[in-house]
């Protein structure tokens, strides 16, 4: 069994409908609250400073060597200063945006819930390239994350379609349909995630709601396998296997290379999963009630759990130096540590 350790946590504030997640670089912490606060913190969670942007917060955070980002309910972008978390720039955003925006040290960027993709000049905000993707599909609310793999964006739609974008000129390298419905009705056609593609070794994995768990080719959007799948919450590629976390709290691992099934359990059943991450040599999950739970990824067994909060964990965990960072919908920010 793994021993896991609740070392710090801090109270951001709470109100968070979205799933707000923190943002490393180094040993320094970016995070926000949905009331408006954006704190910078050091590895023992103790605030460099902390600014209220009087602004409810939606999306974030992001961090880059000079700057903080979030966006906000009224659909603007908001930057502040790493060194001191003055406000540098805003922009105003053509629709909402709740899932985390992207920063590198020349980009930020940023998909809206309307099917827009915005890459800004990091220091100026000043739009550096526009897509608007011809999105059929309705999401329930924000949608899947984007992953940034190198100079290449991942952004899975919520029609179901991934598109691979080079981050730095907005041209599309390559782009599938991965999810297809099979619902009758409107509710069952959804076929959203709110789990980013998981990139890893030239290869892509997803998995939405009401369709299908997916593995490509990262350099040309080739299907390798596909399965039917009903997995909100998304799929990791690890350990040689996409493991998937169902709508229904069912976790299953599949074979990367054949998509043969490894295993799966119904351990966690019903208790409203995050997306899963890799935390040490295990696969990490956080349910409705902030526990995470440690999955040995061999045969899906729990191998760890640790308590860290009340509240759902709506959000992945961000995986840290021997440990994890976890955010809850009420604003508790806590590092966990792997102790063996």
């Amino acid at each position: 069994r793994v021993e896991l350790d609740d070392v710090e946590s801090t109270s951001l504030g709470g109100g968070d409908q979205t799933g707000l997640s923190p943002a490393v670089d180094g040993d320094v912490i970016a995070a926000a609250s949905a009331g408006g606060d954006v704190y910078l913190l050091n590895a023992e969670l103790d605030e460099l400073w902390d600014t209220d942007i009087d602004r409810s917060i939606v999306g974030g955070a992001a961090l880059n060597s000079s700057s903080v980002y979030v966006t906000t309910a009224d659909a603007v972008l908001v930057a502040l200063s790493r060194d001191n978390g003055e406000v540098r720039f805003e922009v105003a955003l053509p629709s909402n945006s709740t899932v985390p925006p992207i920063a590198t040290d020349s980009l930020v960027l940023v998909k809206t819930q309307i099917g827009q993709l915005l890459a800004l000049n990091a220091t100026t905000g000043e739009t550096v390239w526009f897509e608007e993707a011809q999105e059929s599909g309705v999401g329930i609310r924000g949608g899947a994350p984007m992953t940034l793999a190198g100079d290449v964006l991942f952004v899975l739609w919520e029609s179901g379609r991934i598109v691979a974008y080079q981050a730095d000129t907005g041209r599309i390298l390559w782009e599938r349909q991965v999810a297809v419905s099979r619902g009758r009705s409107p509710l069952e056609r959804i076929v959203d995630s709110k789990g980013a593609p998981s990139v890893r070794n030239n290869l892509v994995a997803t998995a939405t709601r009401n369709g299908q768990v997916s593995l490509l080719d990262a350099r040309n959007g080739q299907l390798i396998w596909s399965l039917d799948s009903d997995a909100y919450p998304g799929a990791l590629l690890a350990f040689n296997a996409v493991t998937v976390v169902e709508t229904d709290g069912t976790i299953s691992a599949y074979s990367a290379q054949s998509g043969e099934s490894l295993w799966t359990t119904e351990a966690l059943k019903y208790r409203e999963l995050s997306p899963p991450v890799v935390i040490a040599d295990s696969i990490g999950v956080v349910d409705l009630e902030g526990e995470l739970h440690l999955l040995d990824p061999a045969d899906g067994s729990i191998i760890g759990r640790i308590d860290v909060g009340g509240d759902k964990g709506k959000v992945a965990p961000v995986a840290i130096n021997n440990g994890v960072l976890v955010q809850l919908l009420d604003g508790r920010l806590s590092r966990v540590e792997v102790v063996r």
